[in-house]
């Protein structure tokens, strides 16, 4: 007996909705393509509790006649494409007729279309034809959502809150909106008007209304190609920059798209002025002959494929390296929210037995020569450090071994000995590891005494990042992070807890933030290891810095204290050893 069997019309529609439609930010996106294919400059959409209740688009599109509307309803019906030729040549941004048919059969279904001379209404509940009708609709399309996934309970089950799944429709609408400015978009959640763009075809108004006008004065205008792309959009210049590489949007033949290659090699330029961590904004969209790119790649049509992937990466780089050449690039200076004071480090005072703060000095004490010390003729660097309170630890902590300390070499590198042999210290990795190992115990326990700000943090995200920020905030609170709703879509920090003194308090927060939108939680431990090395590193001794002998003893003296002197915090080592035996060796004293 046969056991194999043709599934009927409705489960194949639930399956394939299982592919494509996994949020109600797949139902949006879907929708408001078509409406794109159909040369609509007028887009609305309406959400409410999220699109859970209820997702509506209407366009000013070319609309439908009676028999197109009745047939978008079947599997694999479309307009777009007729045959193989076509899809190796997609030119639309829906191609394979899936979308509505499987959308219908997970939610109740109202389709009115109007091409200008016919008019229908179409209701599908759950996949199963109800009724139409005509109705008064004039040129275009309005569609009706209601009842998503009330006949797939498991899937209803994921979802996430309101918000959240909100922000996800959110932020396609804002991609699509960079994709195409010439579009007048709207969005609605439950009745209210949360974003719009004017349609007049400035992608630099539009890029002002989702990051704001600071953001859109400091971006830059890119426009490079050659015989096989063209690529023009808008990159930000240095100072202007962000905690994830999100805010790279990359198009392709305005498509949105997450193109690794495309993103990772504009980032690869940006490593070389950025800090670690930090990302450019970035709106690109690449112009391509269809027939050299494929996006029947996967299912949501987010990825692509070139067929001269190499040559647009060096494309890209190249393009973005000479655009940031071709501007002054010097940061502009800002109001500082703390002023930061600078200190001349008393290295014996960073000893683990003192427990008196470091003495405020404003002025640069001159270092002792000795003479063994060469004589240079340039300034000597002046070497500062942060404000460090009194260390928790009081008692003095067991040196591992005593090293003497004999000789500095080219201001970077120290030279110590004792009876085993001969040591050679990086003085500044070595002062890392002490000073990571000293913060690290000073902030061992969260002080959550609060301090206001002279001057209140301000920051500022896109309306999909800020809706989910709002929701989470609860648990910044819980390290003293106190968000305050300050715009439509920005906070203020005034004040903030004792543990983040002489941290740079607006990457710190930032970081803590961008890991509450990917992750929906914080973890304070991580974020606050980083926080510390980074502090040890910029507390630290610079290369080409003359120390005097006591000084060097001391850095000699304090690292021999750190319960793992061996490698600074980001795994180099500090300290290298000669035996008395190995030297002899290289001197060819012994065989």
């Amino acid at each position: 007996m046969s056991i194999i069997r043709q599934l009927d019309e409705v489960l194949s529609n639930k399956i394939a909705a299982g592919e494509v439609i996994e949020r109600p930010a797949n139902v949006v996106k879907e929708l408001v393509e078509n409406s794109i294919d159909a040369d609509a400059n007028k887009i609305d959409v309406y959400i409410k509790e999220g699109g859970i209740e209820l997702i509506e688009v209407v366009d000013n599109g070319k609309g439908m006649d009676y028999e197109d509307a009745h047939l978008c309803f079947s599997r694999h019906a479309t307009s777009k494409i007729k045959d193989d030729h076509d899809l190796f040549c997609i030119s639309t941004l829906g191609f394979r007729g899936e979308a509505i048919p499987s959308i219908a059969s997970i939610s109740h279904f109202t389709l009115k279309t109007s091409n200008g001379e016919e008019s229908v209404q179409i209701e599908y509940e759950f996949g199963k034809y109800k009724t139409d009708h005509k109705t008064d609709l004039k040129k275009g399309t309005d569609i009706k959502v209601e009842k998503l996934f009330q006949n797939v309970p498991a899937r209803l089950k994921y979802l996430k809150s309101v918000n959240t799944e909100f922000s996800a429709i959110y932020q396609y609408i804002e991609r699509l909106a960079l994709a195409y400015p010439e579009i007048s978009f709207s969005l609605y959640h439950n009745e209210k008007m949360i974003f719009s763009t004017n349609g007049k075809g400035q992608l630099l108004e539009v890029i002002s209304r989702i990051y704001g006008i600071t953001t859109a004065k400091n971006m830059i205008s890119v426009s490079f190609g050659n015989d096989e792309f063209q690529i023009d959009g808008y990159i930000s210049k240095i100072d202007t920059s962000r905690s994830s590489k999100s805010h790279i949007i990359t198009l392709v033949n305005h498509r949105y798209v997450r193109n690794i290659m495309s993103i990772d090699a504009l980032n690869s330029v940006y490593r070389n002025y950025l800090a670690d961590n930090r990302f450019p904004i970035a709106v690109i969209n690449i112009e391509v002959d269809p027939y050299l790119v494929d996006v029947n790649v996967h299912p949501s049509k987010l990825e692509v494929r070139f067929s001269k992937e190499y040559e647009l990466r060096d494309l890209i780089m190249d393009g973005v390296s000479q655009a940031l050449e071709n501007v002054n690039l010097t940061y502009q200076v800002k109001n500082r929210t703390t002023e930061r004071e600078t200190f001349k480090p008393n290295l014996d005072q960073m000893s683990f037995d003192i427990v008196d703060t470091i003495k405020e000095s404003t002025s640069i004490i001159k270092e002792e020569k000795e003479e063994y010390v060469p004589e240079v003729k340039k300034e000597e660097p002046k070497v500062t450090i942060q404000q460090v309170q009194k260390p928790i630890i009081k008692e003095k902590r067991e040196m591992k071994e005593k090293i003497y300390a004999k000789a500095q070499i080219h201001g970077t590198y120290l030279i110590g000995e004792n009876e085993k042999g001969m040591y050679l210290v990086d003085q500044h990795a070595a002062q890392e590891r002490i000073n990571y190992e000293y913060f690290k115990e000073k902030y061992s326990h969260l002080d959550l005494t609060m301090q206001p700000l002279i001057a209140p943090l301000q920051f500022e995200y896109t309306m999909s990042d800020f809706l989910v920020i709002n929701e989470s905030k609860s648990l910044l609170d819980e390290v003293g992070i106190h968000l305050e709703v300050f715009s439509q879509q920005g906070f203020v920090v005034r004040e903030l807890p004792m543990w983040m003194k002489n941290i740079d308090e607006k990457i710190f927060i930032e970081e803590m933030i961008d890991q509450l939108l990917s992750d929906q939680k914080i973890d304070v431990m991580a974020l606050r290891e980083h926080a510390i090395a980074t502090l040890s590193c910029k507390a630290s001794l610079k290369a080409n810095t003359y120390l005097s002998m006591m000084d060097m003893q001391t850095i000699f003296d304090n690292l021999m204290c750190c319960v793992n002197p061996y490698v600074c915090p980001h795994g180099r080592p500090t300290i290298l050893f000669y035996s008395d035996y190995e030297l002899e060796k290289l001197f060819k004293r012994v065989v």
